[in-house]
């Protein structure tokens, strides 16, 4: 009888939904160019991806927001996917485990085993007559690119004639087999192990470092408005050399990137890029800010400067031994923060004086800076901890914040009473009138609990982090 009930609690478990996140507070973005499957329903089309699974209505012609962690998923690795027509159920399995989307109740359930049959994609051993996007070229087993050849991971052509393509890094390839026309849908950023962002107007400007399983490929612009990608990849781009992203700062005219192998810059008038080879000597360029046109660079060997009128380089003599962590730009001061201390330069000068104050706080190795309402925040290691800074007083205040410790990356954002800090074991946000901390990490709807970059907009908070990108809606999570 016990056996009985033992396994009666089991199937019940098995069948429970799992756990989903609150999807009106988190989205993410991962990664979704890498196929590993493909599946078709009546309503929909079904593509497995490292990032999830990405779904397309196929009545309303349109992409639906994918299937990751935050509606159950065990793992965004998907591996196989296999719809069952008759129960209405997409199976999928993934490292951490298996489970079922079902259509009609629009939910993931976790467990089970796969059925031994359903709709399987159409394995094709040949490729129907297409019209691909110029530059490329469409085998049965390759798709090659301009500079680039991509594998084909899957294809089918569905009961309304369309042929989907599943690739390996260029996402998933769509045609109508009457007009032949092809084309690829790309979903995320191009580096998964997002390092850098910036605003731009309506596009977030992202960057990235390689990861174990594949080299930085490039920079990504994601338009907030359209919601669409584009990816700037240095084998395809003359000007483009260095896709290693440490920092970006964007103008009205320009935005800059600051590389493991110095300064790269991209005009948006002219769309071109040029990688300033000169900078390549003084290592990796960890900070940007801009003092009219002048551009300050903070690196691994000093500061230097552009002067952006003249396009010419120089040092600041006397800095090349020290480490520049993160720079800010104040209405007053140019600060930097190096592995020795604060350091500040007036406006329109190039003369650094290092910051002192009574609590020797300013000698700690800074992390990362920012200048909000004339309010200087940085975080410091050795004790670690938030700092705030009345610009034009002598009034210091430390929140201890003991994660910073280990953090290769760090990044902070303001927003409305809050700084929200990014660190390699989760995000932290200070409610600064009650000077609460509250943590936030993948248990509660990051893509990753490594966060290297933050940025905050008017409604919401955005997170680069190791496997993509996540974006928090913070006026809703705190209404006013």
């Amino acid at each position: 009888m016990l056996r009985i009930l033992a396994c009666l609690i089991a199937m019940m478990l098995c069948a429970l939904p799992a756990r989903a996140f609150d999807r009106d507070l988190w989205e993410s973005y991962p990664t979704m160019n890498y196929v590993t499957g493909l599946a078709e329903s009546n309503e929909a089309i079904y593509v497995a991806t490292t990032g999830g699974i990405r779904r397309y209505d196929r009545f309303a012609q349109r992409w639906l927001a994918p299937l990751t962690r935050l509606d159950g998923l065990p793992d965004n690795q998907v591996q196989t996917l296999v719809f069952d027509p008759d129960m209405r159920e997409l199976w999928f399995n993934t490292p951490a485990g298996s489970g079922r989307w079902l259509e009609g109740l629009q939910t993931i359930m976790s467990g089970g085993i796969p059925p031994g049959q359903g709709v399987l994609p159409r394995k094709l051993s040949y490729m129907p007559p297409l019209v691909p996007p110029f530059g490329y070229y469409v085998e049965p087993n390759r798709i090659i690119g301009p500079r680039s050849d991509y594998a084909v991971t899957g294809s089918l052509i569905d009961s309304w004639r369309t042929l989907w393509i599943g690739t390996w890094g260029l996402g998933v390839g769509q045609a109508n087999l009457t007009d032949q026309q092809l084309h690829f849908d790309t979903f995320g950023p191009l580096v998964e192990n997002v390092t850098a962002m910036a605003f731009d107007g309506p596009d977030l400007w992202m960057g990235g470092a390689d990861t174990y399983r594949e080299p930085a490929r490039g920079m990504t612009r994601y338009n907030r408005q359209t919601r669409t990608w584009t990816y700037f990849e240095p084998v395809n781009i003359i000007g483009l050399e260095n896709a290693q992203v440490v920092t970006i700062l964007a103008d009205s005219t320009t935005v800059w990137f600051g590389t493991a192998a110095g300064l790269t810059r991209y005009d948006k008038r002219s769309k071109r890029w040029v990688s300033y080879r000169d900078t390549a000597r003084w290592g990796r360029i960890n900070a940007l800010t801009q003092d009219g046109p002048v551009l300050w660079m903070g690196s691994d060997r000093g500061l230097a400067l552009l002067d952006t009128r003249k396009d010419s380089l120089d040092r600041v003599s006397g800095s090349e031994q020290a480490v520049i962590r993160a720079m800010a730009g104040g209405p007053e001061f140019i600060w930097a923060g190096t592995e020795s201390g604060l350091y500040r330069c007036v406006r329109g000068t190039r003369k650094w004086r290092p910051v002192s104050d009574a609590q020797k706080l300013c000698k700690r190795p800074i992390r990362a800076l920012t200048v909000s309402d004339s309010t200087l925040w940085a975080t410091t290691e050795y004790p670690s901890a938030l700092l705030r800074h009345r610009v034009g007083t002598d009034v210091w205040q430390e929140f201890t914040l003991p994660d910073l410790s280990a953090t290769s990356y760090a990044g902070i954002a303001v927003a409305p009473g809050q700084v929200w800090v990014s660190t390699d074991n989760g995000a932290f946000m200070l409610d600064v009138p009650r000077n609460i901390w509250t943590r936030y990490h993948a248990a509660d709807g990051l893509i990753s609990g490594k966060v290297q970059a933050v940025l905050a907009d008017t409604d919401d908070i955005w997170f680069g982090t190791a496997q993509g990108l996540s974006r928090f809606r913070r006026s809703r999570a705190f209404p006013k």
